[in-house]
């Protein structure tokens, strides 16, 4: 079994890169792709010598103000991590996402909590999340928030008195065009949790040149304020599937493992290895 989504202390994950291989040896799996938020540090340090495969990766955030999408994933698999072009939009981005970062701390000030940016950022290893803006709050005021959850809930999610929309980002043809100038394969990730009808996201997805899409995806543990169960996810896989073959769309999939703090575990949900081999020959194609 695989998992090709997860994350490290290079976005919002717990683990560093030597954790997360390490955890994803103990739980049996094959490999992993490292897919940070729209981050490579991590993915750079793949050398190859792993004791499991581990697949240079990325999930990079898309707002397209022209199609109307407001925080879609792709992920990108088998690229790159250094790649020069890839690296400067990234940096950019990372200075995009601080400026929101400072805003969010702003009108948490503003709310009467008493937090800085500086306490944040001092969370991070890499760039700036909002989950590192909500473990700061779990730590300042642990009688309000008992967990990340509680502080997206109340604060910090889409809509919440915290949120600043991000006004900068990938539009979904510049994140495909960069997976792809950068050698890799671009993915839809968690196509069934975006609020956009996927029989209008999917199409603009692969007209742009989207390859795979998310088919296996815990949306039991990743969405639960969604509604979503346990005796869902054969439905939501199911239903996904005939989107991918609609479209003629490759599978892929994985837990989106952060690691502490959230349900999500490795070997736990996973994803048949065949999904790797399948997109695997698919890249060697399209170079």
């Amino acid at each position: 079994m695989i998992d090709l989504h997860t994350h490290t202390t290079a976005s919002d994950g717990t683990l560093s890169f030597e954790q997360l291989v390490a955890e994803a040896k103990r739980a049996g799996l094959k490999a992993i792709a490292v897919t940070d938020h729209d981050n490579v540090e991590s993915a750079k340090k793949i050398t190859g010598k792993e004791p499991i495969e581990a697949i240079p990766g990325v999930e990079l955030s898309v707002f397209d103000h022209t199609l109307g999408y407001e925080d879609i994933h792709v992920l990108g698999l088998f690229i790159d991590p250094k790649h020069k072009n890839l690296n400067s939009k990234l940096a950019a981005l990372t200075r995009q996402r601080e400026e929101q970062k400072r805003e969010m701390v702003k009108k948490l000030n503003e709310l009467g909590y008493a937090i800085t940016f500086e306490e944040v950022k001092a969370l991070a290893t890499w760039g700036v999340g909002r989950p590192h803006v909500a473990r700061l709050l779990v730590k300042k005021y642990p009688e309000e928030f008992h967990t990340v959850h509680d502080a997206f809930e109340k604060l910090l999610g889409n809509g919440k008195p915290a949120y600043v929309i991000r006004q900068n980002g990938f539009g979904l043809e510049e994140a495909i065009s960069l997976i792809r100038g950068a050698g890799g394969i671009s993915v839809l990730a968690h196509p069934l949790l975006y609020k956009y009808d996927p029989d209008k996201l999917i199409p603009d997805f692969k007209r742009l040149g989207g390859m795979a899409m998310e088919t296996y995806y815990d949306y039991a543990t990743n969405a639960p304020r969604r509604g979503n169960e346990l005796s869902d996810m054969g439905a939501l896989h199911e239903k996904a599937r005939s989107l991918a073959v609609k479209y003629r769309l490759l599978e892929s999939g994985g837990s989106d493992f952060h690691g502490e703090g959230k349900k999500q575990r490795l070997g736990v949900f996973s994803v048949p290895d065949e999904i790797l081999q399948a997109i695997k020959e698919a890249r060697v194609k399209a170079l």
